[in-house]
């Protein structure tokens, strides 16, 4: 059995040390002047530093005119998921474009100013540059000071550089080399000495993939809430030189994306292309063949007969020209379909000319499962349930697709056979004309079937041409760097004061530890552990906002897991015949209802028949909390000698049975004592796996003690912030004298810190009262915690 102190410890005597502080103030005094001067200092070096942004509104409107069917879906902003949008951020700070950028604009050497304290980039105002070989081993990153002694010499030096800490002297407009460096300096047009008299400058070489990478991780790019537009900002100390970054970054965005979507217009182009060359070598190789005829040979009118078969024959090789066109066509179709994961480059039938509408529904309703699919797994992983569900609707879309295109073919292939056969009959009837007439009509009409072939394909091509010409971006730049406003970022000088003041008096932190030591409540663990040996068996959070049956509501949250521990602390064992726990505390209002109720309910949940005996015959809450009827209850069973089962109340909970306490009696205690308070105990023993008592605070009222003897275990409730020190030790000590044994502590509303998964199962709503009842409780509870904290 544990020991509870006679007193409350206090392991640090604060007055003592209020009044080392106010001994030794002096000490305050000098780190005040050391603080203000080390600030005054530091405001001399600071470098200003600007933020400047652009924004760009992200579209996709790719395909829009090529792809007909999913143009209106892909033009809406609305309907781009975060993925579209994250591509492009991603396409946007490339290394590779970031590194093209920083190359063209010439940022491989920095130029500054030298001035009092700090040196201040110059960016195009340098009145010189350098031109240095990359191949050459350089000072890459260090600083490297020059002042010029005339028009056409000059001196560098530099505490960076080891062999330029002596200064030297090389003329401009002329290499200088060494192993260590190679570059020359060179004045600017129209710049004179008299402009640099009297003025130092400095130059740092940069290595660009290092710079590269120094650019890609200052420059932001963040989503503007409820819409496709995107922001991309950079800090640096020239205003005008990260102005030009932004402003060529997002330019060569643009033009890659107008670049990209070009390129299916291309692979459209070069497909057309590819069909004329083959019409153009035919076309050739019968215009010859007919010259050949003409020449050789004199031709009349035909009959109408001839003409009519003429015609008939002419129709049905157009046909089946048309006919093997498109099932080349579709078997492209079928092999992009059955050997791709997506249709983003597919040339859809619209841009041929074809109508196929079942496979233009099924491509829709395909890139909507594959859009669904990839805004969830934004936010989830391949593994779960649904998006498992959309894969396998995506393969069965993609297989209705592939069996819709094989029918396709084979309706195609049917087609092809048909016009053959009426050909042939076509061709059999004209092979009994004259052979000479027969062969020039036969290249007559193989020729009009070309030159038709070829005159569509033609004007197909112009269409696609005149749609690349008139491209634009999917983009668009909505504000150029600068138009948005440039932020001064850098430190401001009463911030360095205000942090030397802060450090220098440390008045928060002697705030704050005169708030914890000189609280007499207990606001931690430690200061019941300080006091008492006896077991701790746990510690719960701050009551949840949904109310007393929180565990019952989620019974796998982390207020469960709390109570389950302690439950498993308690170590009751029904099969040693140690099932009732007892519930009590030094005084009111620390939780000792609110714990029963939820002990109860854990055990419970366990599977295990749990009866919960509400003790507190002067003021009970459980019949309000659970809506039972509190007129029947234990007084009512004790008093008439009627057996306890009759009034034992079920709850909504399975497992889960509750005793009120019932009428107020005239005399508790004797009641308590009775005869027929022990066989109530026996049978109910004898009923239940595990049994509750919420009793008075033993503070108060002596009913523990009398009801010890039927208990295995106590639970002595304490409360965060609520409960006084001295309170606490004095229930215990009396509770050890009067030999309650087994006492287990619990630590209510510990205050601690819960994951933000759990965070809404606490949120709590104040009920509905009289405004004036509101304001009036609100404004004793700022009282009360005014008081508390001081």
């Amino acid at each position: 059995m544990g020991k509870t102190v006679n007193s409350v410890r206090s392991e640090i005597d604060i007055k003592r040390v209020l009044k080392k502080y106010l001994k030794n103030w002096y000490l305050f005094a000098i780190a005040l002047a050391i603080a203000f001067a080390y600030a005054n200092n530091k405001n001399r070096y600071i470098v200003p530093m600007y933020q400047l942004s652009t924004s760009v509104l992200i579209e996709d409107k790719s395909h829009s005119q090529v792809l007909q069917e999913r143009g209106p879906i892909s033009a809406s902003p609305i309907h781009l998921s975060n993925k579209v949008i994250d591509n492009q951020i991603a396409l946007l700070k490339s290394f590779a474009q970031i590194k093209r950028i920083i190359q063209e604009l010439n940022f491989d050497v920095s130029y500054f100013r030298k001035e009092q304290f700090v040196d201040r980039e110059i960016y195009k105002d340098a009145p010189f540059y350098v031109i240095f070989d990359d191949e050459h081993w350089q000072p890459r990153y260090q600083k490297i000071n020059i002042r010029f002694i005339s028009s056409n010499e000059y001196e560098v030096w530099s505490e960076d550089f080891r062999p330029f800490v002596a200064s030297k002297r090389f003329p401009v407009d002329v290499e200088v080399s060494d192993e260590k460096y190679a570059f020359s300096v060179h004045l600017k047009e129209g710049v004179s000495f008299d402009q640099l008299q009297g003025r130092e400058y400095a130059f740092v070489i940069n290595e660009i993939n290092g710079l590269t990478n120094r650019y890609l991780h200052k420059t932001h790019v963040h989503i503007e809430y409820g819409t496709s537009m995107i922001v991309i900002s950079t800090q640096g100390e020239n205003r005008e030189k990260e102005r030009d970054y932004l402003n060529m970054l997002t330019e060569q965005f643009l033009l890659g994306n107008l670049e990209r979507k070009n390129q299916i217009l291309t692979n459209t182009l070069n497909f057309i292309n590819g069909q004329l060359e083959g019409l153009g070598e035919e076309l050739t190789e019968l215009e010859m063949k007919l010259e050949a005829i003409r020449r050789e040979h004199q031709f009349m009118t035909f009959r109408e007969k001839i003409a009519g078969l003429l015609r008939n024959i002419d129709t049905e090789s157009r046909d089946l020209k048309n006919h093997r066109i498109e099932l080349e066509y579709y078997q492209y179709l079928y092999n992009y379909v059955k050997t791709r994961d997506n249709l983003n480059d597919v040339v859809m039938p619209s841009s041929k000319g074809y109508n196929l509408p079942m496979f233009n529904a099924l491509a829709g309703r395909l890139s909507l499962v594959i859009q669904e699919r990839d805004i969830l797994l934004e936010n989830a992983t391949p593994e779960n349930p649904y998006i498992r569900s959309l894969e396998k609707r995506i393969a069965t879309k993609k297989a209705s697709m592939i069996e819709s295109m094989r029918s396709t073919i084979e309706t195609k292939e049917q087609q092809i056979r048909d016009t053959e056969y009426r050909l042939n009959e076509l061709n059999r009837e004209f092979s009994e004309m004259p052979l000479v007439e027969r062969e020039f009509l036969e290249l007559e009409r193989q020729y009009k079937i070309v030159e038709n072939m070829y005159d569509l394909l033609m004007r197909r091509k112009v269409e696609v041409e005149l749609q690349r010409a008139a491209n634009m971006p999917d983009h668009e730049i909505v504000d150029y760097a600068g138009d948005r406003g440039i932020m001064n970022v850098s430190q401001r000088p009463n911030t360095a004061y205000l942090h030397a003041i802060i450090w220098a008096l440390l008045i928060p932190s002697v705030f704050l530890f005169l708030v914890v030591f000189l609280n007499n409540r207990v606001m931690a663990i430690d200061d019941i552990t300080a006091n008492t040996d006896l077991p701790i068996a746990g510690s719960v959070s701050e009551k949840p906002a949904k109310g007393f049956d929180t565990i019952l509501r989620s019974p796998n949250s982390y207020f469960t897991q709390l109570f389950r521990i302690i439950r498993i602390k308690l170590n009751l064992q029904p099969k040693e015949n140690k099932k009732v726990l007892m519930v009590t505390s030094a005084v009111m209002g620390e939780g000792k209802t609110f714990f029963s109720l939820n002990v109860a309910s854990v055990y419970a949940m366990s599977g295990k028949k749990t009866l919960l005996i509400d003790f507190d015959f002067r003021q009970s809450d459980i019949a309000e909390l659970m809506n039972l009827d509190p007129s029947r209850g234990i007084t009512t069973s004790l008093l008439h000698n009627l057996p306890a089962e009759q009034f034992i109340q079920a709850t909504f909970t399975k497992n889960l049975d509750i005793l009120l306490s019932g009428p107020v009696p005239p005399n508790p205690d004797e009641l308590i004592e009775s005869e027929q308070t022990r066989k109530m105990f026996a049978e109910l023993r004898e009923r239940y796996d595990y049994i509750i008592l919420d009793t008075p605070p033993i503070g108060l009222f002596g009913d523990a003690y009398l009801l010890n003897k039927y208990t295995d275990a106590i639970a002595f409730i304490v409360r965060h912030n609520f409960t006084r020190k001295k309170e606490m030790v004095s229930g215990l000590n009396d509770a050890q004298s009067n030999k309650l044994d087994n006492i287990n502590l619990v630590y209510n509303c510990n205050n601690q810190v819960i994951k933000d998964i759990d965070r809404g199962v606490y949120d709590e709503e104040a009920p509905n009262r009289f405004f004036l009842v509101r304001w009036s409780l609100y404004l004793r509870r700022i009282v009360i915690d005014v008081l508390r904290k001081l």
